[in-house]
């Protein structure tokens, strides 16, 4: 609660009238805060939950703690505060730390922009409360400071009628904060630079608000959209930094920190490697490959190939699921092969499979075998795998790449716009090493599939498909089938799955996958 102060006397309160005007002419309040155009794109929204983000020094801590002042003043320009007329509005702010994010950039924020009259006895030491960071306005309304170094403990409590993010919070927080809000169908705002990289701020709040939904504004802005920056100084500070330092400090992007591997893979519906499902069908002479990454606590990611003439190739579905057995997966590999009239032509999986458990003595690869899924195992030099996939995301002569998916495998787009590098565990290790030349291993079940099968087929750098088309589309292994067990070869093993797939439900037809798309 903030603390009474004594009355003033008449030259201190003429003394602290001409401070006031001193300071309002060089720092004026949030009634002489001119906003840019992109502040102004930022108030204005209605949304329930917005997202500032943008480069360093382009205006996002100083829209965000106006965007506080209009509310706890009750006195907003640009759209209406849902808070009742004799109610007092109740908010939060979240930083990063109390020293360097409460004290050196909020506090004086908004010690500029409350305007006196709003204060309690005018004073700013009358309205703070160092204690318990709390700052109370004569209206009643206050604002408390949490710290993401704060026990989570710390932000439950009472409702909020706002919660404000100055920087990205752990998610834990976030979540926590989230439930604050419930009792008021109140509003949140987040004001940052997304120095961390695709973080789950991307995946839960701006890819909602890019996408269209309602409920999420995303506001972006970079350091030259700023008017009031020197431009001169800021592209000097830009031309210092990497590229995607430049991208996340100076534009105010999401990028992968370390840097994304497939950086050519256009994620767009519509873009050069997503094709609409919608009317797709194959020839019943394009052979269909199957490939597996398979988990259990992680996702099995089975994909769906097209091997199309001149060695195009289309992935055309995925299954995608973590927590259940081979017998499951198998039966749903099974079921859309039935579906769609599909006799796979390779199936290539993760050459982990074959590792032989030590109690039962059987493995994956026995499993799905088991079930009339005769995986090969695929070729994981991951470097390897990389290049080859690289090499069918380059656009050709005719300007399309050599491998497309249809935008409805929704985990494998994902997965291939977010695959990065992997990167040290600080950013000053980062800085002193060079860079890893593996991939960060986290979410990259379905592309480890697509590598696979990938690794299956020729190889696109200086040379022709041509001099690499083999008769039948199954994978060779220094120039010899794969062998299960000494048993029987690949060519065996096809014949033995299409035996297998030969029942009343395949029928012959013009084409395949006709019954669903």
């Amino acid at each position: 609660m903030a603390k009474q102060s004594a009355p003033l006397s008449g030259s201190d309160f003429l003394r602290r009238i001409g401070e006031e005007l001193k300071r309002q002419a060089k720092s004026p309040n949030v009634n002489g805060y001119v906003p840019h155009e992109k502040q102004v794109d930022f108030h204005s929204s209605t949304a329930k939950t917005r997202l500032y983000i943008g480069g360093n020094r382009s205006g996002k801590s100083f829209g965000n703690v106006a965007e506080c002042v209009y509310w706890l003043t009750k006195r907003h320009p640009y759209r209406p505060i849902p808070v009742g007329d004799y109610e007092s509005t109740r908010g939060r702010i979240n930083t990063v730390d109390f020293v360097n994010g409460a004290d050196k950039i909020l506090l004086p924020l908004f010690k500029q922009l409350v305007p006196p009259s709003y204060l309690v006895d005018g004073s700013w030491d009358s309205s703070y409360h160092r204690a318990s960071r709390i700052l109370t306005l004569n209206n009643g309304s206050f604002i408390e400071f949490l710290s993401y170094e704060s026990d989570l403990d710390k932000f439950s409590g009472t409702s909020r009628h706002f919660v404000s993010y100055d920087e990205e919070p752990p998610e834990v927080i976030y979540t926590e904060n989230l439930a604050r809000l419930i009792d008021t169908g109140g509003q949140q705002w987040f004001s940052m630079t997304p120095v961390e990289g695709m973080s789950w701020v991307y995946d839960a709040i701006y890819l909602k608000g890019k996408s269209g939904d309602d409920n999420y504004h995303v506001t972006e802005i970079s350091m030259e959209e700023n008017p009031y920056l020197n431009q001169t100084e800021v592209k000097d500070f830009l031309e210092g930094l990497d590229e995607n330092e430049r991208e996340a400090r100076g534009k105010g992007r999401f990028i992968e920190m370390g840097g994304l591997i497939y950086k050519k893979f256009d994620p767009r519906p519509g873009g050069l490697h997503i094709l609409d499902r919608e009317g797709l069908r194959f020839p019943s002479s394009v052979p269909i490959g199957i490939s597996l990454d398979h988990g259990y606590n992680n996702p099995t990611a089975v994909l769906w190939h097209a091997l199309l003439p001149e060695g195009q190739i289309v992935t055309f579905h995925e299954h995608y699921l973590s927590g259940e057995t081979v017998s499951y997966h198998a039966r749903a590999i099974h079921e859309f092969n039935r579906a769609n009239r599909i006799v796979p032509a390779i199936l290539v999986a993760d050459p982990s499979i074959k590792n032989t458990d030590p109690i039962t003595g059987t493995s994956i690869l026995q499993e799905y075998i088991k079930f009339g899924i005769p995986f090969l195992l695929a070729n994981n030099d991951v470097k390897a795998g990389i290049e080859r996939t690289i090499g069918y995301l380059k656009p050709r002569a005719t300007g399309k790449p050599m491998w497309q998916c249809t935008r409805d495998c929704t985990n494998l787009v994902r997965e291939m716009a977010r695959y990065k590098w992997k990167t040290y565990t600080s950013k000053k290790l980062n800085a002193r090493y060079n860079a890893w030349e593996e991939p960060h291993k986290l979410h990259d079940h379905a592309c480890d599939s697509l590598r696979y099968f990938l690794m299956s087929r020729p190889s696109l750098d200086n040379v022709f498909y041509e001099a690499n088309h083999h008769e039948d589309p199954l994978v060779f292994f220094d120039g010899m089938p794969k062998v299960y067990g000494g048993d029987f070869t690949v060519r065996e093993l096809r014949a033995d799955e299409a035996r297998h797939y030969q029942n009343s439900e395949y029928t012959s037809g013009d084409d395949m996958m006709g019954g669903l798309w």
